[in-house]
C-alpha cells in the first residue's frame, strides 16, 4: 500500500507522519523485549507490518524518483531526513535488543536439548578390554550375582 497524497509536500507530511508512529511502535517493542514481556499477540502487530511495508515502498520510490525530492519544500526534506534518522537509530537498538533475545532462547533450547539426550541415551557400556563402547539404552534387568 502506497500513500495517497495530492503533491510531493503532502506525500513528505505524511511519510513524516507514518515514520514518527512507526518509531513509537518499534520504541514499544524493544521496551518489550528488554523487559522480556514481547508476545506474539501484540496489538500492534498489524500496524507495525502495514506501516513498515508503506514506509519501504514509499522510500524506495522516493529512491527512484530523486527529482520529486527536489520540488519539495525545503523545511520537510530536512525534517523528513531527521526523522528517518532517528527511526534508523530506533531499528539499531531494536536488533541488538532482537539478537540478545534470540541468544537466549538459543541457549535455553540448546541446553534443554542436551539433557533430554543425555537422560534418554542411558549408562555407557564396558567392553571386554575394560573400554566404553558407546552409549546403551537402561534396562530394567538386575542381576543376582550368586544365581
Amino acid at each position: 500500500m502506497t500513500l495517497a497524497a495530492h503533491d510531493i509536500n503532502d506525500r513528505l507530511t505524511q511519510l513524516i507522519a507514518l515514520t514518527k508512529r512507526l518509531t513509537e511502535l518499534m520504541i514499544t517493542e524493544t521496551a518489550a523485549l528488554k523487559a522480556r514481556k514481547l508476545d506474539a499477540s501484540s496489538t500492534d502487530w498489524e500496524e507495525k507490518e502495514r506501516l513498515a511495508h508503506t514506509y519501504r515502498l514509499e522510500m524506495t520510490d522516493l529512491a527512484q524518483n530523486a527529482k520529486a525530492m527536489l520540488q519539495a519544500d525545503i523545511s520537510l526534506r530536512k525534517e523528513l531526513f531527521e526523522v528517518v534518522r532517528s527511526f534508523q537509530s530506533v531499528l539499531a537498538e531494536h536488533n541488538v535488543a532482537l539478537s540478545a533475545m534470540r541468544e537466549v532462547t538459543e541457549g535455553l533450547v540448546e541446553t534443554i536439548a542436551r539433557e533430554v539426550a543425555n537422560e534418554a541415551s542411558g549408562p555407557k557400556a564396558y567392553g571386554a578390554m575394560g573400554t566404553t563402547t558407546g552409549k546403551t539404552r537402561a534396562s530394567g534387568i538386575a542381576v543376582n550375582a550368586k544365581a
